[in-house]
């Protein structure tokens, strides 16, 4: 099922392209846009694998009032495999424009240039999303996980984080970092509490793998380039 295709959808849409295109170009916009359905994509396919018959993909992903599916999670790890399927999905497209954007360069330096702002574009969006802050992606990873191995965990890493961008934001001067250290910051004062059925230790260490395997990959293949290339 489709949703979000209605007038404040578009408008939304429209907006969100504006404001992406006017800073870094249409190329970027497009790009962004292309993303935030991959990772809507991502996170349908996630419900069905977990047996959700009725899913809906959302044009909006994050704006809609509708879920993507009307039945509740039954567990703490289903939770974390939707909120981990988002970004992952995201993998095999990025490295894909990389690729691409290899291959064509010699000949089509213009199309080459596309797939490559794609692909930084994709690993940036989804290495911000999978920071250890509430209520991102990363941040529900990190706290269910911690929470069935060391409840600690996902504060402190939390902190260190936090702590870690805004000594980067204070040196490099960025808004971007500063923004996202206060997100961090925020993040603390979220209660991780849940009535749903906790995971086992051994499944959260590989889950804590996956999400660190995820997040390298989208480091390496969006944010680090895209600090290169701005």
């Amino acid at each position: 099922m489709l949703t979000g295709f209605d007038g404040v959808g578009v408008l939304i849409a429209f907006v969100v392209f504006t404001l992406a295109a006017t800073a870094l170009g249409p190329v970027f916009g497009v790009s962004l846009l292309i993303t935030l359905l991959f990772r809507e994509l991502g996170r349908v396919v996630a419900h069905q694998l977990l047996g959700h018959r009725h899913t809906r993909f959302r044009l909006i992903p994050h704006l809609s009032d509708e879920p993507i599916s009307d039945r509740p999670h039954r567990s703490d790890g289903h939770v974390l495999f939707i909120a981990l399927m988002a970004p992952g999905f995201c993998v095999a497209p990025m490295v894909l424009a990389h690729l691409a954007a290899l291959v064509l360069t010699p000949g089509e330096p213009e199309i080459a240039d596309n797939f490559r702002i794609f692909a930084i574009t994709c690993g940036a969006v989804n290495f911000i999303c999978l920071l250890p802050f509430w209520p991102l992606d990363g941040g529900r990873c990190v706290r269910i996980a911690a929470a069935s191995i060391w409840p600690a965990f996902a504060p402190a890493i939390t902190v260190f984080m936090a702590s870690a961008l805004a000594a980067a934001a204070f040196r490099t001067g960025s808004l971007a970092l500063l923004i996202l250290a206060g997100l961090g910051t925020y993040s603390l004062l979220r209660s991780s509490a849940s009535k749903r059925h906790p995971l086992d230790p051994d499944t959260a260490v590989v889950a804590l793998a996956a999400y660190a395997f995820t997040l390298a990959a989208h480091f390496s293949g969006g944010w680090l380039l895209m600090s290169l290339y701005l």
